[in-house]
């Protein structure tokens, strides 16, 4: 956690913080040369490095407990000199902790290569002096991309507390990624003068480069944890094993008005369109596309994807959303969708996902009158759109019992099964080799054999993939690893039972058993035991449970 790897700089023979750092090796610390020079009392662009007998104080500030922050003392073993001009160029210094080894609950961070998303999000912890925070306070930027140099870009976040300025120097830009919190950067440059919104870090590559014997970063995961697949992750390789299906699913929409996929719970359905059809129907510029899922209310969700298809800005409300709601209820989506598809010049598809919340929260009368408006009438398929839908094997036979619903699916199904055992090995190793990463001979077959031998398909095996992730070193994955996880079956629940322990130590049982308990349905068998979407409101009073439990990759919050 990022509470770990923080430190505090402080200034000699005192307890005002020159700047921040952060933990990188079991005794190695790294902050700004300009930090240091701070911390001893130099000019900030002194070049010359600390000789050997000279201390630098830190402390783990957010390990503190009443009694204070554990305080260490560190020798400079690594020094990149600040630019004598400018902003751009070294500034890097590494520390190495004298006596005392790191305190309870400190650990190195994880590098990663930065993220190639602008707009994500960035934490930096730091000491601000507009407005003064004397403990310290996070801020918040977005990721703007890779600029001359090396340096990272980070804008300020028109709704953050606090922006990046001189007091977060030497703190790492953290990002809350596919594995957890992993660090992109080091802030080097920040203004004093709140109308400069940007702030510059020094960028993963540099820092490996100014210190590689105790430096080692961590290539971008290629897995999804517990996610599905995106059209991203299909151009970039690292969507395997299902191209059979996806070529089947393609020919299946070029002559279907409509297509279920079907297939068990964790199969892989929304990954299969979302990465393996989505892709390729954009790559001919002749499709607009789209996905809701349905949930409470099907009309709107449906009526917010065809808003989507003419363009992201549209000034939308909730007013305007529902009138073309009721446009569905009266024309079908055979009528609007066919307007639409003259309007935009483009053949439309639409991406019902999760089509099973049609039968679990969706009232039973605005479920049967969606049914007849929205599924296309059987062996009628002459048309400009089309509605490819994702759906649970256990609720097909619930589906079927709506009345004419039959005929409708009459050879519109997609069966997916599981994927065997030689097609999970390449869904294990093909993503790691594209990021130059290799597996222990043996490894990467093991996996596979687990994971087709048990429950909880493809997300268990991604979630142990990604767990595994961050445990590489030299760019191996290893068996011993592997089985630290608890493998396949193992590793989903290890990682549940520890954050929930951690919770539960902070006084947040009772909190956490409230939010999950409110997105279980136990009733009416299996097919209703279904996982829930639940409001904000539902769940307002342990609204910071949800967003900790989010953090940590256990829910997810749809905005």
């Amino acid at each position: 956690m990022r509470e770990g790897f923080v430190i505090r700089v402080l200034r000699a023979g005192s307890a005002v913080p020159a700047g921040v750092g952060f933990v990188v090796g079991e005794r190695h610390v790294l902050t700004c040369a300009h930090v240091v020079n701070t911390a001893l009392g130099r000019a900030q662009r002194d070049q010359e490095a600390p000789g050997a007998d000279v201390r630098v104080q830190v402390d783990f500030s957010l390990l503190g407990d009443p009694e204070g922050a554990p305080l260490r003392s560190c020798r400079v073993a690594m020094w990149v000199p600040p630019p004598v001009l400018g902003v751009s160029g070294g500034d890097v210094a590494g520390l190495v902790l004298v006596g005392e080894g790191l305190p309870a609950g400190a650990g190195p961070a994880r590098l990663a290569e930065v993220m190639d998303v602008r707009g994500a999000e960035v934490d930096l912890f730091g000491y601000p002096g507009e407005p003064p925070r004397r403990d310290g306070a996070w801020a918040r930027c977005q990721l703007g991309g890779v600029v001359s140099g090396g340096m990272i870009q980070l804008d300020a976040d028109s709704e953050a507390a606090f922006r990046a300025q001189p007091g977060y120097s030497g703190a790492p830009a953290v990002v809350a990624d596919g594995v957890g919190d992993a660090v992109v950067g080091m802030l080097a440059v920040a203004s004093r003068d709140e109308d400069v919104r940007d702030a510059y870090a020094i960028s993963v590559a540099r820092l490996v480069d100014a210190w590689p014997e105790v430096l080692e970063s961590v290539p971008a995961c290629p897995y999804r944890g517990l996610l599905s697949f995106r059209a991203e992750d299909a151009e970039a390789g690292l969507f395997v094993g299902r191209e059979e299906e996806a070529r089947r699913l393609r020919r299946m929409v070029d002559e279907r008005a409509l297509v279920v996929v079907v297939g068990p719970s964790g199969v892989g359905k929304s990954s299969l369109v979302n990465a393996g059809l989505l892709p390729a129907l954009r790559g001919t510029g002749e499709w607009a596309a789209a996905t809701f899922r349905p949930g409470e209310t099907p009309f709107f969700a449906l009526a917010r994807a065809l808003y989507d298809l003419e363009g992201p800005d549209h000034g939308l409300s909730t007013e305007v959303v529902d009138r073309r709601a009721e446009q569905v209820r009266g024309e079908g989506l055979a009528g609007l969708a066919g307007k639409l598809s003259v309007l935009i010049g483009r053949r439309i598809l639409l991406h019902a996902d999760q089509f099973e919340e049609m039968l679990t929260i969706c009232p039973a009368g605005e479920r049967a009158e969606f049914l007849d408006r929205v599924l296309p009438a059987a062996n009628v398929d002459d048309v400009p759109y089309r509605l490819v839908c994702t759906l649970r094997a256990d609720f097909l036979r619930p589906l079927l019992e709506h009345a004419d619903v039959g005929g409708r699916l009459q050879d519109r199904l997609l069966p997916l099964s599981p994927m065997g055992v030689a097609t999970l090995e390449r869904a294990v190793s093909e993503p790691a080799w594209v990021r130059g990463v290799r597996y222990d001979d043996g490894l990467a077959r093991q996996i596979a054999i687990d994971a087709a031998g048990g429950g909880g398909g493809l997300p268990l095996m991604e979630f142990a993939l990604t767990e595994l992730w961050a445990r590489q070193r030299q760019r191996r994955l290893t068996f011993a690893d592997y089985h630290s996880l608890g493998g396949v079956a193992g590793a989903l629940d290890r990682y549940a039972e520890g954050i929930f322990a951690e919770l539960a130590e902070r006084g947040l049982e009772d909190q956490v058993r409230r939010v999950m308990l409110a997105l279980v349905r136990s009733r009416e068998g299996a097919a209703q035991a279904t996982r829930r979407i639940v409001g904000q409101d539902r769940l307002a009073r342990d609204w910071p449970v949800v967003e900790e439990l989010a953090r940590r990759r256990l829910l997810m919050i749809d905005d």
